[in-house]
């Protein structure tokens, strides 16, 4: 993956967006060889939708890794929360968001996301590290091998015991955070130097208000 995408930028500013976060955690070595040889453990959204009347609502939402699920429950949490035409934001996680996405996705459970995650040219905003790497994740434990001695490696199952698993209220509140971070990375590569009036910026301030109405209403 390049550092930079320049297109980014070029493919404009898109009023409405959802930003999306993911936590993932290193699994037995044997499993380097899965899409899943780092856990998916967690998915934070930001919605971003503008009013008639040139305001903006936003919602967030996240969900992390529980009891007896797999992977697989986050994407079908996710499916739904997939529109059909809005922008999409994501940051570098070990990797690229949409391209993990589309490895573990079921064709049949999971139309929206890959239809999403294939469309990195035009719909999907991907950015590499050269975009964020002022910006910091929160960190994982590693997921230990307890695979039996001697388990051949096509053979691993990625066993996740969910004591080792971050805890899913933490984790939620953590994905969530970053994805507000990486909208509003994205959200400020537009009129940043020279034009407070872009509708970029004017979502950021919006975006500003409403967290600390958010603080306040605590």
């Amino acid at each position: 993956m390049s550092l930079i995408d320049l297109s980014i930028e070029q493919r404009g500013y898109a009023p409405a967006s959802i930003a999306l976060a993911v936590r993932t955690i290193g699994a037995c070595p044997a499993a380097g060889h899965r899409p899943d040889s780092r856990i998916l453990c967690g998915i934070g959204l930001l919605s971003v939708t503008p009013e008639v009347g040139g305001g903006y609502i936003f919602a967030t939402n996240a969900r992390g890794l529980g009891e007896g699920e797999s992977p697989l429950s986050l994407l079908d949490w996710l499916q739904p929360r997939i529109p059909a035409a809005t922008g999409i934001i994501s940051w570098n996680n070990w990797g690229s968001v949409p391209r993990r996405l589309l490895a573990l996705a079921d064709p049949l459970r999971h139309p929206n996301i890959i239809s999403a995650a294939a469309d990195t040219s035009a719909r999907w905003r991907d950015m590499p590290r050269g975009h964020t790497w002022h910006m910091r994740q929160a960190r994982a434990m590693l997921m230990p091998c307890v695979c039996p001695l001697g388990t051949r490696v096509d053979e691993c199952d990625a066993v996740m015991p969910t004591a080792l698993l971050p805890d899913p209220a933490t984790t939620s509140s953590e994905l969530i955070g970053e994805a507000i971070a990486g909208w509003q990375c994205w959200a400020r590569s537009f009129g940043d130097f020279d034009d407070a009036n872009h509708p970029a910026q004017a979502a950021l301030r919006a975006l500003d208000r409403w967290r600390t109405g958010q603080r306040t209403a605590r």
